[in-house]
């Protein structure tokens, strides 16, 4: 759910107020990695970062796997 948040306030620039919005509601998600060094991302920071670059809406080219 976070990632998605994310990438709808990253890519689709009609929803990038929406998406922000939700993140903040949702606020700072906590998952148990099992002592792994994986990090969760915060949505709300990611959006504003983006938006900051002046890249809300662009699109990635390809696709990472």
């Amino acid at each position: 759910m976070n990632n998605f948040v994310i990438a709808v306030g990253s890519f689709v620039s009609g929803l990038a107020t929406e998406a922000l919005e939700a993140a903040l509601k949702i606020g700072v998600v906590s998952v148990n990695m099992n002592g792994t060094a994986c990090k969760v991302p915060i949505a709300a920071d990611c959006i504003n970062k983006v938006k900051a670059k002046g890249l809300t809406g662009r699109k990635k080219k390809t696709v990472k796997c």
